[in-house]
């Protein structure tokens, strides 16, 4: 990320680095503080005193203009689509969020990488933060890594999709054992009941929508994780009935 700095950014992109390093915050923290810039952040800690961290105007104007940019950068990089299940994202497609590759929680030094950024749809980056990042070993992903410089969708997973009209289908067919991970930790089942329902009943259209856009913002914070999971929970509930 510090590639796209200024002289003067790459230091308010340290400041947040050095906050890491010293164990003053967390990596997640970190990201909170960039995602969503204030002069003044409250971090809550359990049993103990909380920390608190001031950041300039210009800190936080830099953080504000480099997300946009980072943002920007990754939507070309992926053409607009999901690394998880190809899905179009961004105003025309699903919501979506900036997805760490190897989670932040634990690669702190990796939390501002750009190679370790990618394009995630809502239900993607929900999916893999309750089920395979706290399962990363040895930074390898148990599921597909869209970060690997050799990386071949195809080789892992197919995904047809058939619209007419009145109808649409898509399916996904996991090719590697790295695949079938991906489809069955990041219920890719459910994204194909989704979008045969959305394509018949405009109501869980607008309500699937509705619920994701929930996510998204509840993924900003740290600490709405359980919000986000439970919002993860019902949106599965729905489309199971």
């Amino acid at each position: 990320m510090r590639s796209l700095c200024t002289t003067a950014q790459k230091e308010h992109v340290d400041k947040l680095l050095t906050l890491v390093s010293s164990k003053t915050i967390n990596g997640s923290e970190a990201w909170t503080a960039f995602s969503t810039p204030e002069k003044s952040k409250a971090y809550k800690r359990k049993g103990k005193p909380d920390v608190k961290v001031a950041f300039t105007a210009a800190e936080v104007s830099t953080y504000k203009k480099l997300r946009k940019t980072v943002q920007k950068k990754l939507f070309e990089r992926c053409v607009g689509l999901c690394s998880y299940c190809r899905k179009p994202v961004g105003h025309y497609g699903w919501a979506w969020h900036i997805e760490h590759v190897l989670p932040k929680a634990k690669y702190q030094a990796d939390a501002f990488k750009l190679s370790n950024l990618t394009v995630a749809c809502v239900h993607c980056n929900s999916w893999k933060g309750a089920r395979v990042d706290k399962h990363v070993v040895g930074r390898r992903l148990p599921i597909i890594d869209p970060s690997d410089k050799s990386f071949d969708y195809a080789l892992h997973l197919n995904f047809l999709q058939i619209s007419t009209e009145e109808f649409s289908f898509a399916k996904y067919f996991p090719r590697s054992p790295e695949g079938h991970k991906t489809y069955h930790e990041l219920s890719f089942e459910e994204l194909e009941r989704a979008h045969a329902i959305n394509g018949l009943h405009a109501l869980s259209m607008g309500l699937h929508d509705r619920l994701c856009r929930l996510m998204q913002s509840g993924l900003l914070t740290a600490d709405r994780r359980d919000l986000v999971d439970f919002l993860a929970g019902l949106k599965l509930s729905i489309y199971r009935k």
